[in-house]
């Protein structure tokens, strides 16, 4: 048709970068996405200037993801765990360290729900963990003789992204909470 504008000439509106984050955050939810990819993809939806640029940033995602739940556990009985690379998240995951050692990257995990809750219980160990740019992070609890590291100085939490709540129990553990 003449006089219409091909859809790589359209400018995107407000409206139209909110569903293109809604639906990149589904895909967090869903497990598609790990939260260092929504991150920069939301980046891009916020500076896309035409709805092609927004297609773009979405053609790998199907319309209506689903996601999955799988309860998990980990422990640290004196030693040393590391988590990094690819793991899925579930609503909720235990962490425990019994004069133990536990390290755990979340730059590249994905999150089966709008929260993940990390419950980390911790007896005379460390736990340090790595979060990602752009996520929403809440600490609660803590413990007798217990300590807290929370650097999240550099962490810009991007509206709409999955929180990760961590609850802290146990006596004289140390936690570190950080982004890179």
């Amino acid at each position: 048709m003449e006089g219409r504008p091909s859809t790589e000439l359209v400018l995107a509106s407000d409206s139209e970068r909110e569903q293109a984050i809604v639906r990149l955050r589904d895909a967090v939810v869903a497990g598609r996405l790990t939260l260092e990819e929504f991150g920069e993809r939301v980046d891009g939806a916020h500076a896309a200037r035409t709805t092609a640029e927004l297609a773009t940033l979405t053609r790998d995602i199907p319309e209506h993801a689903s996601s999955a739940e799988a309860p998990v556990s980990h422990r640290a009985v004196c030693s040393h765990l590391v988590r990094r690379g690819p793991l899925v998240l579930g609503l909720r995951t235990r962490f425990s360290s019994i004069f133990g050692t536990i390290d755990l990257d979340l730059r590249e995990a994905t999150i089966t729900g709008p929260e993940a809750h990390l419950d980390v219980f911790n007896v005379f160990g460390t736990v340090t963990v790595t979060v990602p740019h752009g996520a929403c992070v809440v600490v609660e609890g803590g413990g007798p003789l217990a300590s807290e590291d929370l650097d999240l100085a550099d962490l810009r939490p991007v509206e709409g992204a999955p929180t990760i709540r961590i609850h802290a129990s146990g006596p004289g553990g140390a936690l570190r909470v950080r982004c890179l």
